[in-house]
């Protein structure tokens, strides 16, 4: 019988000691603990955990904190903050972030995933391949600038000024999408963002565009005609908010906003505890040539303890009733944002119909009450806030 050498034997021994201690270790791997597994090296791989009562909800969880994990390296390694005249413009990371929640990771493994009695919860562990990511980003970032060539071309041949508005809305858009990718394959693949997403230029060329074509002015009068308290709080309400909005008010605005607001209490006999107002009013927007962009109208009533709150909760329901949908409609026009429903858009240069749907105060019924418009409000100083 041929006998086995002492030198094999000894490395025979090692190797099973090896292979056992090797398949003891990996099936000890706590994962769920750590958030940490030997076959997902962090040189290739971002990990995470995630917990729920099912498993997909366990691994939607991963996928968030994932997510989370990104947005946290993008934050805390570029800002830049920005504050112009005449628009305020607050450019974050924070602000891109945003629409990056909207965006789903592609490259997610989910390798494990268990019920862990005592967190009495499923917990999946979720690992997002970095380089397949990579490429992925860079490939988006290809196809939005093909995108941004073709509006720098239609930007350039435009000559109508609203559209060019619109355009160079969409650019900035645009290219801070582009930069919100290209930060994140900086950031997965270690290097450097690239400069050429950039958009102050652009912001700087739309606010000139803004104060030059897109200036606005309101008019408005109550249903005798008049200014009142409740026409200049009302007016002052839309000015301030299309100023946030980058537009500049001005006497001879080229965007007219007309309309009546009115409004009459409801006497004692409504109701013994509270004091009722009710109001109506009926704007609309014009553009540079006279024709009807849309319009908000509303009829309703409001109530306080008092004259005092009844009219302040007056002119907190025509503010957020009639002027936000209003100025949401505009913005719609100028910035291709979403509109509102109650703003009626009225069809892109239909001046004729715009023309016939304009509605001109009247003057019906005006002073028929003792306790009519004008003498209700009339009271209210110019400065005072309802």
């Amino acid at each position: 019988m041929r006998r086995i050498s002492p030198l094999f034997f000894r490395v025979m021994v090692f190797a099973l000691v090896f292979l056992l201690s090797g398949g003891t270790g990996r099936a000890s791997e706590k994962w769920w603990e750590t958030g940490h597994l030997s076959d997902y090296p962090s040189k290739r791989y971002m990990t995470a955990l995630g917990y729920g009562q099912s498993v997909r909800s366990a691994q939607n969880d991963a996928v968030r904190s994932l997510s989370q994990q990104l947005s946290a390296r993008i934050g805390s390694s570029y800002t830049q903050n920005r504050e112009t005249s005449g628009m305020t413009t607050r450019r974050s990371v924070k602000d891109v972030i945003r629409i990056r929640t909207k965006t789903r990771l592609v490259h997610i493994l989910f390798p494990r995933t268990r019920w862990v009695g005592s967190q009495n919860s499923y917990v999946a562990f979720a690992a997002l391949d970095i380089a397949q990511e990579t490429r992925y980003l860079r490939g988006r970032v290809r196809n939005i600038e093909r995108n941004l060539r073709a509006l720098d071309s239609s930007y350039e041949s435009a000559s109508d000024p609203f559209q060019r508005i619109r355009l160079l809305s969409e650019i900035v858009r645009t290219k801070e999408k582009a930069a919100l990718y290209d930060r994140e394959q900086a950031i997965l693949s270690g290097g450097s963002p690239s400069s050429r997403f950039d958009v102050r230029r652009n912001v700087s060329r739309l606010e000139r565009l803004l104060a030059r074509d897109a200036t606005f002015q309101v008019d408005l009068v109550n249903r005798c005609g008049q200014k009142d308290a409740l026409t200049r709080t009302v007016s002052h309400h839309i000015t301030q908010a299309l100023t946030g909005e980058g537009l500049v008010g001005a006497s001879n605005g080229k965007i007219r906003i007309t309309g009546e607001v009115s409004a009459h209490p409801m006497g004692r006999h409504f109701s013994r505890r509270y004091i009722y107002y009710g109001y109506h009013y009926h704007f609309t927007v014009r553009g540079p040539g006279g024709q009807t962009w849309g319009e908000v109208a509303r009829d309703g009533k409001a109530a306080g303890l008092t004259k005092d709150q009844a009219r302040m909760m007056l002119t907190r329901r025509v503010s957020r009733e009639g002027v936000r949908p209003l100025v949401r409609g505009i913005a719609s026009r100028l910035f291709y944002k979403k509109g509102s429903h109650r703003f009626v858009a009225l069809p892109m240069g239909n001046s004729s119909s715009g023309t016939s749907r304009g509605k001109t105060p009247s003057a019906s019924g005006c002073g028929s009450s003792p306790a009519g418009q004008a003498r209700s409000f009339s009271s209210l100083q110019d400065g005072h806030q309802v």
